[in-house]
């Protein structure tokens, strides 16, 4: 018998995949063919929107404990002395904030992938779910019902052949399952404009004032280098290797070496004169030549697709290939369970490579605005406002909190929809509100956990007011018989702007508090306001829909409407 689902890599992508797929009742296996989780390095930077998706899985607690925070970027250029362009005071220019507040309860975080991975792989491990390490997979082919066949080794010679309904390549850089399909990577930089840099993480011994900050590091003709804060003391350089530099040739051309860090710090040197820069401990370093790459389509022979690395590569210099890398799969998986439960027409597994491609398209556009920045010589200030005016133009989307998916089977805007500040296709934002039976605060974005749920939340206004309870009533009596004949999970939340000690939770219609024989009655679905009527910009009441992976599939306030919108859910 087939699996249900296969994922070929247990990067972040990989694992995420998988959390994702321990939520269904599906069978799912996940190989590996290194012996374990990255021991250290490798990516770091965990940005908004990824914090708020382990966040709905309840594993991000750990994160934000070990993670260092960036709250501001600081950026810093070498003034020439006279006309002496190799050596100039380093000052800095200018101190902002990272991203504003009010995009996200969390502002990123800066921790080595392999903490990460272990947080997914101990989630995993409750859950039941254990990672093939040391499996490699070596063959795939498909069979006469045209099911992927995955045919692969363990150490002493074992063999093992795994068919599955669906395969999901999360295998890097080097994907092994692209090769095996045959997939061009189309190149989205000419070789002429790519460039080498060393990455380094170290214990700093250093008097620079701005250590413990993310920076921006220009001096002159001197290389570049991309500051960040991270755990334990450590921080990681970004260095800028120049085709004219002797020293970084030479480290280019022993890029295997042990001696290469050495010579990574002498460059690094140079560029924070007049102030020290040295280490006694090095915890990973490597050298990466700038590239962008993208495949033509995410879905393959339909039944296997592609995620991450595995589909896109760029630079590291916005802290994206991790995060973009796991949102991928946040936005497959659910739909690919969906579908293996029989939920839903298998017409919705085409929106991935719709809603996930474009977004890498724009990564590739910001990656380049934001190499060319960094590696162009600074002038007399210009250049750290060139820097600071493409961070600030991609900040939305660099956070992920910004990412609008367009219009399709699931995502349906209509033209006399009030939107105000919600926005069909964006993940929705969070506010405040209050438990209705208990008065306990919380972020209503706390409430929408990653268990596979659909959410229609309906946005009534004032209760006391007749009108709004009338309709209220009427909703509810519309929507009941459509709920009870879609296969799909929902939850109806309700959030009323009535003074919350004016309201009894049992007087509102019951599909916001089912009973249950054993449980009795759910008391978690109805909430007063705090700031979220404000914050979402709602003043006579609406109703959205809340995809699974809490991106906005629908806003409206007919129940018609409504159903036309579920049109793909199975009855």
């Amino acid at each position: 018998m087939p699996i249900d689902l296969l994922i070929v890599g247990a990067g972040p992508a990989g694992l995420l995949a998988a959390c994702w797929a321990s939520q269904y009742p599906i069978s799912t296996r996940i190989i590996d063919k290194h012996p374990s989780r990255k021991p250290t390095g490798h990516a770091d930077g965990i940005h908004s929107r990824t914090l708020e998706i382990l966040d709905s899985f309840g594993i991000v607690d750990r994160i934000m404990r070990l993670g260092a925070q960036e709250i501001e970027m600081c950026y810093w250029v070498g003034q020439r002395i006279g006309r002496d362009e190799k050596h100039g005071k380093l000052q800095r220019e200018k101190r902002l904030r990272s991203q504003p507040e009010e995009f996200s309860r969390f502002n990123q975080r800066l921790l080595n992938q392999g903490i990460m991975e272990e947080v997914m792989i101990d989630y995993l491990r409750e859950k039941g779910v254990q990672v093939e390490w040391s499996t490699t997979a070596e063959s795939l082919e498909t069979d006469q019902d045209d099911l992927p066949v995955v045919h692969v080794s363990r150490g002493l010679g074992e063999k093992d052949t795994i068919k599955a309904q669906y395969v999901t390549g999360c295998d890097g850089v080097h994907s092994w399952t692209r090769d095996q399909l045959q997939i061009p990577m189309d190149a989205l930089s000419a070789p002429s404009e790519e460039s080498t840099w060393g990455v380094m993480d170290i214990v700093p011994i250093s008097d620079f004032p701005d250590i413990r900050q993310s920076c921006a590091i220009h001096a002159c003709s001197r290389s570049g280098i991309m500051q960040l804060p991270r755990e334990n003391r450590l921080i990681r350089l970004y260095i800028q290797l120049k085709s004219d530099d002797e020293l970084a040739q030479q480290a280019i051309l022993n890029t295997h070496d042990e001696t290469t860090p050495k010579q990574l710090l002498k460059i690094a040197q140079r560029t924070y004169e007049p102030y020290q820069m040295s280490y006694k401990r090095c915890d990973w370093w490597s050298l990466y030549r700038i590239g962008q790459r993208l495949v033509p389509e995410y879905r393959i022979r339909d039944r296997i697709f592609l995620a991450g690395d595995a589909a896109h590569t760029h630079s590291p210099k916005g802290g994206q290939g991790m995060n973009v890398s796991m949102q991928d799969t946040h936005n497959l998986v659910w739909k690919l369970a969906s579908v293996i439960l029989g939920q839903v027409d298998p017409s919705i597994l085409e929106t991935y490579n719709s809603e996930r491609r474009p977004v890498a398209q724009e990564l590739m556009r910001m990656d380049s605005d934001l190499v060319h920045a960094y590696e162009q010589q600074p002038g007399t200030g210009g250049h750290t406002d060139s820097v600071d005016e493409i961070r600030d133009r991609y900040t939305g989307f660099m956070t992920g909190v910004k990412v609008k998916y367009p219009s399709n089977i699931l995502v349906t805007a209509r033209k006399d929809s009030v939107t105000r500040k919600f926005e069909v296709g964006m993940r929705l934002p969070s506010f405040r509100v209050v438990y209705q039976a208990s008065a306990s605060p919380l972020h209503l974005a706390e409430r929408l956990i990653s268990n596979g749920y659909w959410r229609i939340l309906v946005f009534s206004g004032d209760l006391r007011k007749d009108q709004n309870r009338r309709y209220l009533d009427s909703f509810a009596e519309t929507l009941k018989p459509h709920l009870e004949t879609m296969r799909i999970p929902i939850e109806v939340l309700l959030v009323h702007s009535s003074p919350r000690t004016d309201i009894s939770i049992l007087e509102v219609p019951d599909i916001f508090h089912p009973f249950d024989e054993d449980l009795g009655w759910d008391y978690s679905r109805v909430f007063a306001d705090a700031d979220a009527y404000e914050g979402y910009g709602v003043e006579d009441g609406c109703v959205v829909v809340c995809r699974p992976d809490q991106h906005v599939g629908w806003i409206g306030s007919d129940v018609a409407d409504l159903e036309e919108y579920f049109s793909f859910v199975k009855s």
